[in-house]
């Protein structure tokens, strides 16, 4: 039997277990079409705690977060291949950046307008906003790590990102029958180009054993140096303690590490452990949170569809400008607000050679919505001063 002090701990890892386990039961599928497996790892110990049964602080809590999130952000960031999303076409790259600057000036400016009825610490808020939906659950996580963000305000944004995400997937799902039209309007030319075979040899290859031992152990090299090194370094508004200089660091000399030749073929090789470590670290998140919190400030809903509709103007503007596809800016609007699962998919409804092109796009979100997230907060929190 475990010690006392572990159980709560213990109880996460079993409860992530478990959802990681109905993740891949096709009879439970429909749980997960429309809430994503990152919300029920997080909304599950929540409800847990609101009952009783696991205790709001723990010991355990902070220690699985500052060994978890710096080794996960390691992990599923070794190895991401920044000169194959290049490949995919210059287009797909500038309609990709159009969408995340359309998010990162929509957060900014809806935080600007709703202000008044958000909390003090609502700048950090807009930093994980724009860092989630330019890349995903690993960014939102390693921002709110970095900004230090407290639960009253973290917590309904795991909702807001949620409802974003899935209702926008199915937006762009609805309009697919419309692409025609949307394209004359367009003037559209030629679709992207998609990726090349070389492209989608080499994320898709078997990885071996050895090949993942050897890059867990380099992500653990760069958790403990990112540490020693975190220690010796200043802290601020923007990176509020020690564990934020961690996650900056791993993530900065992990994608330098990648760009090295003998990575660029290896795709992901620790995705298979960083993402049950990205989902431990969000169910002690969830552990810490209030269910009051879920829904104590509805005004980030307001924010969240500004932000999102932005996003959309930016990209039809630019559609128009330069002749971009319905097809292209489905693809680069889903690979931001949605992520790597759902950008493949809503690409291939469009155009079934676009799939590759998707996953690359979302790759190269998660490489940068980080520093765009903390972007996002850093001109917040000017406006403010």
């Amino acid at each position: 039997m475990l010690p006392q002090t572990w159980q709560p701990g213990a109880i996460l890892v079993a409860l992530v277990a478990a959802i990681l386990w109905a993740g891949r039961r096709k009879s439970l599928q429909p749980l997960f079409k429309w809430l994503p497996m990152p919300l029920w790892c997080y909304a599950v110990p929540l409800v847990l705690r609101s009952i009783g049964w696991l205790p709001a602080e723990h010991p355990s809590y902070q220690w699985l977060t500052d060994v978890l999130l710096p080794l996960s952000l390691a992990l599923l960031l070794l190895g991401l291949q920044l000169q194959t999303v290049l490949r995919s076409g210059s287009r797909a790259v500038a309609a990709m950046a159009v969408g995340s600057c359309g998010i990162m000036v929509g957060a900014t400016g809806m935080w600007w307008l709703c202000r008044r009825w958000l909390p003090a610490e609502a700048w950090k808020g807009v930093g994980i906003l724009s860092a989630t939906w330019t890349g995903g659950s690993l960014n939102m996580l390693a921002v709110r790590s970095i900004l230090d963000v407290s639960d009253a305000v973290f917590a309904p944004l795991v909702v807001v990102d949620a409802m974003m995400a899935y209702g926008w997937m199915a937006c762009l799902l609805a309009l697919r029958p419309a692409s025609a039209s949307i394209d004359r309007w367009l003037r559209a030319s030629s679709t992207a180009r998609s990726a090349d075979d070389s492209t989608t040899r080499e994320s898709s290859g078997s990885i071996g054993w050895s090949t993942q031992c050897g890059v867990f152990a380099l992500a653990l090299v760069l958790m403990l140096g990112s540490r020693a090194l975190a220690a010796r370094l200043p802290t601020g508004s923007l990176v509020a303690n020690r564990s934020g200089w961690t996650i900056l660091l791993v993530s900065t000399l992990s994608l330098l590490i990648s760009a090295a030749p003998s990575f660029r073929t290896l795709g992901q090789p620790g995705a298979s452990v960083g993402y049950p470590c990205l989902y431990l670290v969000l169910a002690t998140l969830g552990a810490r949170a209030n269910l009051a919190a879920l829904f104590g400030t509805p005004v980030w809903i307001i924010v969240g569809v500004g932000t999102v509709l932005t996003h959309a103007i930016a990209l039809l503007v630019a559609g128009r400008l330069f002749r971009w596809p319905m097809s292209l800016l489905a693809t680069s609007s889903q690979a931001n607000v949605g992520g790597v699962v759902s950008a493949p998919l809503v690409a291939a409804l469009y155009e079934s050679e676009l799939a590759p092109v998707g996953l690359m796009l979302a790759l190269l979100g998660n490489a940068l919505g980080t520093y765009i997230g903390l972007g996002a907060a850093a001109l917040c929190l000017r406006l403010v001063k």
